[in-house]
């Protein structure tokens, strides 16, 4: 167990050449553009109301309190930014999703010879982006229960003297379940067996998820993150997990899972 941060931080450093590589270059460009097209489409619309949002608000302002402006202002500017950024991340992982389910197809490939035997028509892609776009909703139905009860905690005297640090916890760990997810997925693990996988490696998640939290707050470096990260989780199913769990996928009909 000691080792596992290690094997976190080593998978990022071999993931980096490897999704620079020519065969999956075209992994990058294509999240690269959703993230510009999301956020420029966000921020056109949340500042095009941004004006007349907070004019309406100012309204039920007492005259007393005028001299707060300034105030109301920097709190209306803060509330905006952060459901922008949530809006946002929770966009483009649903956006991205079909996209980065091949990108670790495409990994898992590379290392290992295996090969998704199926040829990708249009059934089958269509198969594939409904089933993993059910999975990003699974993933926000166990998220928001969780954030919601940790945000009520931070709430309560003593208990909020933790929070903070549940809060980092849990969101690195809901980093590692997002673009572990990928991998386990494609091999016909389902969303509650690929928790108790994690769970049983808790050092491995919260570095891995340590470490994508810190490249989301590198300008730029950030709009590659989510390609790097689901390159990193495959190698780490690889190497990991792969053989913990078998590799019965094979056994599956890949559109839908069934024997």
């Amino acid at each position: 167990m000691i080792t596992h941060p290690f094997k976190a931080i080593s998978a990022f450093f071999s993931a980096v050449p490897l999704v620079l590589s020519k065969p999956l270059r075209l992994f990058i460009l294509v999240p690269l553009l959703a993230n510009f097209v999301l956020m420029g489409l966000l921020y056109i619309v949340a500042f095009s109301y941004f004006h007349s949002l907070l004019n309406s608000s100012m309204d039920y302002l007492p005259e007393w309190l005028s001299f707060l402006s300034w105030f109301f202002n920097f709190i209306f500017g803060v509330v905006i930014s952060v459901l922008l950024f949530y809006s946002f991340s929770v966009g483009i992982n649903i956006i991205a999703a079909p996209f980065m389910a091949f990108l670790a197809e495409k990994v898992e490939e590379i290392k290992t010879g295996k090969t998704f035997e199926e040829r990708l028509t249009t059934s089958v892609v269509m198969a594939i982006i409904g089933r993993t776009l059910q999975r990003e909703l699974q993933k926000i139905v166990y998220f928001l229960p969780r954030f919601i009860l940790l945000l009520l905690l931070s709430f309560i005297p003593l208990v909020n003297v933790v929070t903070p640090v549940l809060l980092l916890l849990f969101s690195t760990w809901m980093l590692a379940l997002q673009y572990m997810d990928y991998a386990f997925d494609n091999n016909k693990i389902t969303f509650h067996d690929m928790r108790m996988a994690l769970r049983s490696k808790p050092l491995l998640c919260w570095t891995f998820g340590g470490i994508v939290m810190v490249g989301l707050t590198i300008p730029f470096f950030n709009l590659f993150v989510m390609p790097i990260a689901v390159v990193a989780a495959t190698l780490l199913w690889v190497s990991t997990f792969r053989s913990e769990h078998g590799d019965f996928s094979a056994l599956l009909d890949r559109s839908n899972g069934i024997l």
